[in-house]
């Protein structure tokens, strides 16, 4: 049984404080859980390391990629060339975990969504974390942290009636 994940945070510095927000609410209840949770984003980055080998380790290291969805996310060269192809579409090496963090636009052929058009986005009624306020938000990063442990650990097969 997987006991420990890593997960690597994808998000546009854009985003910083709805990213924020959610890390306040999500951290907490990933605690509750029988899984150990190592984390790792951009801005764990010290003093003197080199920005682009640095992510790329953490990058190679990860079991999980803990995408969060705007459409600022979208529009970042970097995470849709160094981050997103990690997670989502034909070389990706690490399981993704995409989230709706601010409404996106609809999944359809005009829009480039690096592949994540075709993963199920975590949302919470259809959602985003951005369209919720208050205790909804709080309900948000519950459900997110059960459905990343029941990722993690493969347990989202048959269910019994």
């Amino acid at each position: 049984m997987v006991d420990r994940i890593r997960i690597f945070l994808s998000w546009c510095h854009r985003d910083a404080v709805l990213k924020t927000a959610l890390l306040e609410e999500l951290l907490p209840a990933l605690r509750f859980t029988d899984l150990t949770v190592e984390w790792w984003e951009d801005s764990h980055l010290t003093c003197g390391e080199e920005f682009l080998p640095s992510i790329l380790d953490r990058l190679d290291q990860a079991d999980f990629g803990l995408l969060l969805l705007s459409p600022k996310y979208f529009a970042s060269s970097f995470i849709r060339e160094r981050e997103l192809p990690r997670f989502v579409g034909p070389g990706a090496d690490g399981g993704a975990l995409p989230v709706a963090l601010s409404p996106l636009p609809a999944f359809s052929p005009e829009h480039d969504l690096g592949g994540v058009e075709r993963t199920l986005v975590f949302t919470r009624e259809g959602r985003s974390f951005a369209d919720l306020s208050g205790a909804r938000r709080t309900r948000f990063a519950n459900d997110l942290a059960a459905s990343i442990r029941r990722r993690a650990l493969s347990s989202n097969g048959y269910r019994e009636l």
